[in-house]
């Protein structure tokens, strides 16, 4: 239809530019009547298909005023979003640990820039004061202790008290902990060579309490074997699926003293235990084939330092990186710091890791204990998350509320979502419906929608995981954050890449097209009219 439309209008414009050039005698009017004429049956064509000259209006990003939750911005409209603000100071940064082994420390961390000036106050689970600190209203972070000393769910309390209105306001936020007992892996440390790194660890081994067995190359022919905490020495076979060792640290350098039959047992050691690899900048080539050969290849790197990312403070020595960086991982993979000191592959069906740094025995020299031994201790538990009886289970969602989505990931999941219920009131009402959401590579992920605040108990396969829903309104500071993060993630995703992009322009309205052309139109008959006197 347009072409038709289109092939008439040239073909009378055409027509009509004959025309004029055949009856219009001087230059300058002759000029003027074909320009008339071109407008006239330009405006024709426009007003069969209006241009888009306009621009967009504003609404077509849509105002949000921060903070909203991440559930409100999935059910809008698939729209583009635009931030009013710019900043959240009034958000509040949480962490502590919410899963410990008895005997292990529980510290409150707080950033805040609030402006809020009191005190905060850690109580025990009955009610007794334990720590306190100041909460500065220039912001900054605040610091809280305390050691469990019994395993079980302990309900902390955060007492929060500030100065208004020449009064004290007093509240209080709940701190779920759930404290098991220590399991204690039997761990394997085989070296090729002596040295500063190993003899750190070896030490942490044996000071740690677990049942552990070092074995260190001294020359050709000498092996010193030290069994530390109670562990049988009498073990012929170290490198033994069915044997009694459950993680089994080994020295790249070890390579070329392995037999042919024991590296073939290292995929099923990997598949049945947990397989830890201490990597060097002299890994020989056989190692990085076999690291290639069980898909997770090494790439040369600087051996440049950088800081643990585990840190809280800044004044701790550098790591030293070992020459080595993942190449090619895969979702699901964990890698521990933007360039990564840990990458491991864990699952129910492989438990592989690379340490990928050295020189972390400074830290003990220079009175960082306690993070050498926090760094360490998530290295294992990474590497022993598929291997003790505990489900592995991760909680998405970082501050689940009630009658708000709650979403847990696990390999240990099917097809089936998992009963979900209340531990204090098992047998009253309902348990929650819950739904199948796409894996995110770490298995099967299901959300609910908890009824009530409380300890709630899901069956994950090989055993009961345990968490915390906190009341609807509790960490009024720490939702803010975590809406403000939300929503700045779901706007940037609506703008999409921050390269320009030119926004679709509004076609004129057809009544101004129709009222221009009215006016020409009418000139042109003015002009004729005038002529013809």
């Amino acid at each position: 239809m347009n072409f038709w439309i289109a092939a008439v209008c040239f073909a009378a414009l055409g027509i009509s530019l004959l025309l004029t050039a055949r009856r219009e005698k001087g230059g300058a009017h002759r000029a003027g009547a074909m320009l008339l004429q071109i407008a006239i049956w330009g405006l024709v064509w426009a007003l069969v298909n209006p241009p888009a000259l306009l621009p967009s209006a504003d609404t077509t990003a849509l105002q949000i005023a921060l903070p909203q939750s991440r559930d409100a911005l999935r059910d809008l409209p698939p729209m583009r979003l635009r931030v009013e603000t710019e900043s959240d100071a009034a958000g509040w940064q949480v962490n502590w640990p919410q899963r410990l082994s008895l005997g292990e420390p529980l510290q409150l961390r707080i950033a805040h820039g609030s402006g809020i000036a009191g005190r905060l106050f850690l109580e025990d689970p009955f009610g007794g004061e334990v720590d306190s600190t100041v909460l500065s209203a220039e912001g900054g972070a605040a610091v809280l202790n305390d050691t469990p000393k019994l395993a079980g769910r302990w309900l902390y309390q955060l007492r929060i008290e500030t100065e208004a209105d020449g009064g004290t306001i007093v509240r209080r936020e709940p701190l779920p902990v759930q404290v098991h007992a220590p399991e204690a892996p039997r761990i394997l440390l085989w070296l090729a060579r002596p040295g500063f790194e190993t003899a750190a660890l070896s030490r942490w081994l044996r000071q740690s309490g677990a049942p552990a067995r070092v074995v260190t190359q001294l020359a050709p022919e000498i092996i010193r074997r030290e069994s530390f905490n109670g562990l049988d020495a009498k073990t012929p076979q170290l490198l033994d699926p069915n044997g009694p060792f459950d993680l089994l640290i080994l020295d790249s350098h070890l390579w070329p003293q392995l037999s042919p039959a024991q590296r073939r047992l290292l995929p099923a050691l990997a598949e049945r235990k947990s397989l830890l690899w201490l990597v060097s900048a002299e890994a020989p080539r056989g190692f990085r084939d076999y690291a290639h050969a069980q898909g997770m290849p090494l790439a040369p790197a600087d051996n440049s330092e950088i800081e643990n990312p585990l840190a809280s403070s800044g004044e701790m020595p550098l790591l030293a990186l070992a020459g080595y960086q993942p190449q090619q991982t895969r979702p699901g993979d964990i890698e521990l710091g933007a360039q990564p000191i840990y990458w491991a592959r864990n699952n129910p069906g492989q438990s592989l890791g690379f340490v990928l740094f050295d020189r972390s025995y400074r830290w003990i020299t220079a009175g960082f204990a306690a993070d050498y031994a926090r760094l360490w201790k998530t290295l294992f538990d990474h590497q022993l998350a598929h291997r003790g009886s505990r489900p592995p289970i991760k909680l998405r969602t970082r501050l689940p509320r009630e009658q708000q989505r709650v979403t847990l990931c696990s390999t240990a999941f099917s097809e089936a979502t998992p009963k979900l219920a209340a531990v204090d009131n098992q047998g009253t009402g309902n348990p929650p419906t819950g739904v199948v959401l796409p894996s995110d590579g770490g298995g099967a992920c299901h959300s609910w929608w908890p009824k009530q605040a409380g300890w709630h108990r899901i069956d994950g396969g090989n055993g009961e995981f345990d968490f915390y829903v906190f009341p609807r309104n509790a960490w009024p500071q720490w939702q803010r954050a975590i809406a403000h993060t939300d929503t700045r993630q779901m706007a940037s995703a609506r703008l999409g890449p921050a390269a320009d992009i030119e926004v679709p322009r509004n076609p004129l309205p057809r009544y101004w097209i129709a009222l221009a052309l009215i006016l020409l139109l009418g000139f042109s008959w003015l002009k004729e009219r005038r002529s013809l006197r």
